[in-house]
């Protein structure tokens, strides 16, 4: 068999494999990886066009408003330090999956970043969570929907959760949709963002 042939058979194949892989578990399997994220980006048109546009990677984040579980609003980003902002919801398994791995990052950050949470719910929705995972990092939320931060944030497929890495000068630097595949996963993000 030719070379080319034997390429653009295992091309083929590999593709065929994906979209099984796909079609049997859902496209979580494809945002597990750096090029998994790009290609869902690429591929899914979003659902949610952000008002005057997403921040594209690189881009200044536009000053937003949530509020926090006392009710006192809060407006985000806050210049002169990292953070990592994270987008979650009780009724989302994977979001409970992800708590625990943010809340040791954050317990380990020494001052490094913030780590904070924004519930895409009602306080009372939100609670339960916090009841069941309790976590050390601090809690936001706000009403989910085609306006909400994370869109802003380049969330356009409503996916949840969603975790963005904005620098000290208010910069999107990374963002991932959906679960991390595991707490070293998260960690090495973090890692490939600030340096």
């Amino acid at each position: 068999m030719k070379p080319l042939k034997v390429v653009v058979l295992a091309v083929l194949a590999a593709l065929l494999g994906l979209a099984a892989g796909i079609f049997i578990a859902g496209p979580g399997i494809l945002l597990r990886t750096e090029i998994g994220q790009a290609l869902f980006e690429c591929l899914v048109p979003p659902k949610y066009p952000a008002p005057g546009g997403a921040a594209a990677i690189g881009d200044t984040v536009r000053p937003f408003t949530v509020t926090d579980f006392g009710g006192s609003p809060r407006t985000l980003p806050t210049p002169g330090r990292w953070q990592i902002i994270n987008y979650w919801a009780s009724w989302c398994g994977p979001c409970r999956v992800e708590m625990p791995w943010l809340d040791a990052l954050h317990a380990d950050n020494q001052g490094r970043f913030e780590v904070i949470g924004i519930a895409l719910e009602t306080p009372d929705a939100a609670a339960t969570l916090l009841t069941d995972i309790p976590v050390r990092f601090t809690q936001h939320h706000e009403p989910p929907g085609a306006t909400d931060s994370s869109v802003l944030l380049g969330n356009g497929w409503g996916v949840l959760p969603f975790t963005a890495l904005i620098d000290p000068q208010g910069r999107l630097v990374k963002r991932h949709i959906g679960v991390f595949a595991g707490e070293a996963q998260l960690r090495q993000w973090l890692q490939d963002g600030m340096h």
